[in-house]
């Protein structure tokens, strides 16, 4: 094992991996290493990700050590489960664990008064500034800036969801966050969901969707550096709904900023004439109104 696999395996060890997802990524680096060097803009995120983390992980103490570690990789997928075969995807990164009393005491009144099993509570809100006070100061999340076209017919809904452990010992274990997005284009929308962890997290796949294989499918489009420094990760996918003529594209743009792992999606009618290179132009010109 060289030097540069010495580090990458020593970065893998510090952030939260199953051990075959280790094994998985160290053999992608060794096979990586036999081919020829590629151009930037055809990175893969794997590649474009966690040997970025790696080099970085160094500069833990640093002014610059937080974006280092909060680079995020993704990963497609295919499994059977109860005879039905499904593709999906899963990004990988280390968000921030906030404990409960991070949050408001409205929000930890809330958590203690609700006895689901594993729905916490679903709160809905006017505006991105309600959704701050629930959350609390301790909380810091980012906006989209992208303006609605057409806010008195499809005014935006904001809410406020979090889970703990199935059957477990009442303690919280993530927040999601779900900006209702802007129409901005004429069967082109995109909402925003973000997610807060808490110390009763586990897993390794911060985010992901899947899907019966039937219906849809996943590409890992690559890395785009972001206006606020940021680095999101973008997939795109096509699925069937049941309510929607037709299969719907799906593009995602996630990425990590203070510790808060967002995703943006873009849904489009696979019949929208825009190519894809211009949808994708669309999902960067949102992930770069997040400031």
């Amino acid at each position: 094992m060289n030097q540069i696999e010495r580090e990458y395996k020593n970065a893998l060890d510090e952030v939260r991996f199953s051990q075959e997802a280790k094994e998985r990524m160290m053999n992608n680096l060794m096979n990586q290493q036999e081919q020829a060097p590629v151009r930037r803009g055809s990175f893969r995120p794997l590649r474009a990700g966690l040997i970025a983390a790696a080099v970085c992980l160094a500069l833990v103490g640093t002014a610059g050590a937080a974006t280092a570690v909060y680079r995020l990789t993704v990963q497609t997928s295919e499994w059977e489960d109860f005879d039905n075969e499904y593709v999906g995807y899963h990004v990988y990164g280390e968000p921030v664990i906030h404990p409960l009393e991070d949050f408001s005491q409205k929000f930890q009144d809330d958590f203690t008064a609700w006895d689901h099993p594993s729905l916490l509570f679903h709160q809905e809100f006017d505006s991105p500034e309600e959704v701050e006070a629930y959350l609390g100061e301790n909380i810091s999340l980012v906006w989209h800036g992208m303006d609605d076209m057409d806010a008195e017919e499809y005014p935006p809904v904001y809410r406020v969801q979090g889970y703990h452990e199935m059957y477990g010992d009442n303690k919280l274990q993530w927040v999601d966050v779900f900006d209702g997005g802007a129409r901005i284009a004429d069967k082109l929308t995109f909402h925003t969901e973000m997610r807060i962890y808490t110390p009763d997290y586990r897993g390794d796949s911060l985010i992901g969707e899947g899907w019966w294989k039937d219906s849809g499918d996943f590409r890992v489009l690559d890395s785009y550096a972001m206006a606020n420094g940021c680095v999101a990760e973008i997939v795109v996918g096509t699925r069937t709904y049941e309510d929607v003529e037709g299969e719907t594209q799906h593009y995602i743009g996630t990425f990590m900023k203070d510790g808060i792992l967002y995703k943006a999606d873009l849904f489009v009618p696979v019949q929208y004439p825009e190519s894809e290179a211009e949808l994708v132009e669309w999902l960067h010109q949102i992930l770069d109104s997040y400031r």
